[in-house]
């Protein structure tokens, strides 16, 4: 009985290590299984911060890990506490001074802390305007607005702001998480000893920086639309015409009477710019053609003589008998 039960211990030992070994190569599989594809490539070192930098944390309670935000981004299961707003707007105001008023809007602008992204002015004497493309801090656009509405007489005003706080979320974690795919190609490119290795290390390093410059592009251009705010700004003189708006077509029949009667309109304009076109060469091929065809009628009239009869020869005369 004593053999039996140390036969089953030994059985029972043996099953529980080869049990812990293949949990240890599982776990050492899933930790090189991102640079398996390079060579040399080895699993990565822990960081002191426990991976906080590459946007990776561990749960002390449970040891999983969870992809998390980098540093600085509220990345959380909840709302966000910070958003990224971008803020566009459009006022037009009818001033006494067209060039008076865009200087003063230059003036007001600086003031807050923005600049001028374009500027576009006519003066023809009688009609005046302007039309001005600015930027302001984000905190700032409400405010500027308002005071550009007090240059003269606002005549329309219109704004939009658009949430884009999950686009930057998303943009700084795949820019941490591509940081670590490119320092990770480094290190092995930098451990390489064969040519072939450097050669492949050096063309995938390429591509990952490649990838990363273009994330960091698109970061930096949506930054700059939530940090300023742009704002375009219509000054018309006293005497200046406003365009008219656009009329919303009719429904139902009505419409489709307007919308038919303006395309026969069309088409009958087109039919008489047309024929203005083809006027002055119809005129020039018409005289030569007219007179070809009076002379031919001329000939026609004229009567032909007929041609005379032929005289018949007289019948010779018999002598007279004596």
């Amino acid at each position: 009985m004593s053999d039996v039960r140390k036969g089953m211990k030994k059985t029972f030992a043996v099953a529980a290590l080869s049990a812990l070994l293949l949990l240890t190569g599982c776990s050492a599989a899933d930790r090189t299984s991102s640079d398996a594809g390079l060579p040399g490539a080895a699993a990565p070192e822990a960081p002191a911060n426990g991976g906080a930098d590459l946007g990776y944390q561990q749960n002390s309670k449970t040891g999983e890990g969870a992809a998390v935000a980098p540093e600085g981004v509220n990345a959380t299961g909840g709302p966000v506490v910070g958003r990224s707003l971008i803020y566009r707007g459009d006022i037009s105001v009818r001033v006494d001074d067209v060039a008076a008023s865009a200087d003063r809007l230059t003036s007001l602008v600086t003031t807050a802390g923005g600049h001028i992204g374009a500027e576009k002015r006519v003066n023809d004497g009688t009609e005046s305007q302007a039309s001005v493309t600015v930027r302001v801090p984000a905190k700032q656009f409400h405010g500027v607005v308002e005071q550009i509405a007090k240059l003269g007489t606002e005549l329309s005003r219109s704004s939009n702001t658009e949430d884009v706080t999950e686009a930057v979320v998303d943009l700084d974690t795949r820019i941490a998480a591509q940081k670590a795919s490119v320092e990770s190609v480094r290190r092995m490119f930098a451990q390489a000893k064969q040519l072939s290795e450097v050669v492949m290390l050096e063309r995938e390093l390429n591509q990952r920086q490649a990838e990363l410059a273009s994330l960091e592009r698109k970061k930096a251009g949506l930054d700059d639309l939530v940090t300023l705010s742009t704002i375009t700004v219509t000054l018309v003189g006293p005497h200046t015409p406003l365009p008219e708006p656009e009329e919303e077509p009719l429904p139902g029949f009505l419409g489709g009477l307007e919308a038919g009667w303006d395309a026969f309109v069309a088409s009958v304009q087109v039919a008489l710019a047309i024929l203005g076109f083809l006027l002055p060469f119809l005129i020039a091929l018409a005289i030569p053609v007219g007179l070809v065809i009076a002379l031919r009628r001329r000939r026609r009239a004229v009567p032909v003589a007929p041609a005379p009869a032929p005289v018949a020869a007289a019948p010779p005369t018999a002598p007279d008998a004596d």
